[in-house]
């Protein structure tokens, strides 16, 4: 009987050990699951920051690679552009060279209409005023030319000079526009003879070269705001020439 008590009694403290055993082992596997938690946390957080620093760098890439496309994009402009005003400059520039070559012929009609001393007058009056024109509008070429090196350079400086290019560019229509219009004079006049109402084919070409004129100030005006953008760029002063555009015609008698 008390053998049976012994057993009862060691298999009671045995099962209220049990309890005990298996709180002993949670406790001591409580630190290592607390460090693997932190473990597990800071490599998802390593992992969460390398991700974000990787969408950043590709942004930043991509952000770039969109700047130098920019870049690129507006350096063809530039060369097309370029490359359009020198086509330009040298189709104006053969009209000027034909105008030119014409002049004998040019003065025989004008003899038979007007008489060899009026036209000898005419001619040579036109001519200077061709002269001074075409004077003008290179020196205004010239010149918008060397502020367009100095807007280029402060761009490239990081300078923002996109009002200056603007004024620029509307400086450079209305040159093209004077020397269109200086082209079409020189047609009217050549054709003076062959008109028969000589006041009016005067009138007309007084009225282009008025244009031209008008042309010219507005080109010459249209630098002037350019020199007054390039302030603040580090691209340096520059004056327009001034330009007096030259008389017309005098009136036919």
């Amino acid at each position: 009987m008390r053998k049976i008590t012994y057993v009862v009694a060691g298999i009671s403290i045995g099962t209220a050990l049990v309890p005990m055993m298996a709180f002993a082992q949670s406790a001591e596997d409580l630190p290592q699951t607390t460090e693997e938690r932190k473990a597990e946390i800071q490599q998802k957080r390593d992992t969460l920051k390398q991700e974000l620093q990787d969408r950043r760098d590709a942004l930043k890439e991509r952000g770039t690679q969109v700047k130098e496309d920019i870049k690129q994009r507006k350096e063809a402009l530039q060369v097309q552009l370029k490359e359009q005003r020198a086509a330009l400059k040298g189709e104006f520039q053969k009209k000027r060279d034909e105008f030119r070559a014409e002049a004998t012929a040019r003065k025989e009609e004008l003899k038979k209409k007007f008489g060899a001393e009026r036209a000898a007058r005419i001619e040579q009056y036109f001519n200077q005023m061709v002269a001074k024109f075409e004077s003008a509008i290179d020196r205004l070429q010239g010149m918008a030319d060397k502020i367009e090196e100095k807007l280029d350079a402060a761009a490239a400086g990081g300078k923002d000079v996109t009002k200056a290019k603007e004024d620029l560019a509307a400086a450079r229509v209305k040159i093209q526009e004077a020397e269109t219009g200086l082209a079409d004079a020189k047609a009217k006049y050549a054709a003076l003879a062959q008109n028969p109402d000589t006041k009016k084919a005067f009138a007309d070409v007084k009225a282009l070269t008025h244009g031209v004129a008008q042309k010219v100030r507005e080109a010459h005006a249209a630098l002037v705001r350019t020199v007054a953008g390039l302030k603040g760029t580090g691209a340096g002063a520059t004056t327009p020439p001034a330009t007096t555009p030259p008389a017309a015609l005098p009136p036919a008698q």
